[in-house]
């Protein structure tokens, strides 16, 4: 009887799964922490500061994208790897023009202390979700506040064989992170390099279709127990 129950927990959790999947689909933008470890890296951080010039960067990784049918997502996890202390806000967006883009999704701001440096960071990406229309080509991007003492912690790979686009704050107008915002006038477009973040986009499953999915789990659980009760 253990092998029968155990064999019946599996098909429903399984069937669950599988219906929850087909409205849960899965994609990662950006290059990822392991654009670090290709042979040959030439890894390096951006210019640091003084404490009182402003350093801070944006970075639109225009390699490592994923096209989006339409229907509401959410970015949930993001990943870093730093080599300078600094704060770093990771975004999602799309492409509205050449080498211009609408920003979709904003995450949390990290503050990179020494403690989290030449880490493995994974953190919830912390944004709220957004609809597409149609299928849509999604970047992931990273900025830092902009400010006197300002710089971006995140590790870069100068010989990663991709591209980004890329800007600095010299001129005072680098674009803010704002959803409904945008992403224009970079002053290094198809930049020869890659930062080492990722960001995790996931569809937000409909209502019902959690819900039956959670029902099918359920119901045969009860179920099951019904049948042992009556051994």
């Amino acid at each position: 009887m253990r092998h029968w129950t155990k064999g019946m927990l599996a098909t429903a959790v399984t069937a669950g799964a599988m219906l929850f999947a087909q409205h849960a689909s899965a994609e990662t933008v950006g290059a990822g922490i392991g654009i670090l470890d290709l042979p040959s890296p030439n890894i390096a951080v951006d210019t640091s500061t003084d404490g009182t010039t402003d350093q801070s960067r944006q970075n639109v990784d225009i390699s490592f994208t994923a096209t989006l049918g339409a229907g509401e997502y959410a970015g949930t996890n993001w990943s870093f790897r730093a080599g300078q202390v600094g704060s770093v806000i990771p975004y999602l967006a799309y492409e509205t023009g050449d080498h211009m883009y609408g920003i979709l999704a904003v995450g949390a701001q990290v503050d990179v202390g020494q403690e989290m440096l030449d880490q493995d960071i994974t953190l919830p990406f912390g944004g709220a979700s957004f609809m597409l229309g149609a299928d849509t080509t999604i970047f992931g991007g990273i900025t830092n506040p902009t400010g006197a003492g300002s710089q971006n912690p995140v590790y870069t790979n100068l010989a990663s064989g991709s591209f980004m686009d890329h800007d600095n704050n010299a001129d005072g107008l680098l674009s803010p992170a704002v959803v409904g915002g945008t992403v224009d006038g970079l002053g290094h477009t198809d930049l020869a390099r890659s930062y080492a973040f990722s960001i995790d986009v996931n569809a937000v499953p409909e209502p019902a279709t959690a819900f039956s999915a959670a029902v099918l789990v359920g119901l045969t659980g009860i179920a099951m127990r019904r049948r042992l009760a009556g051994k």
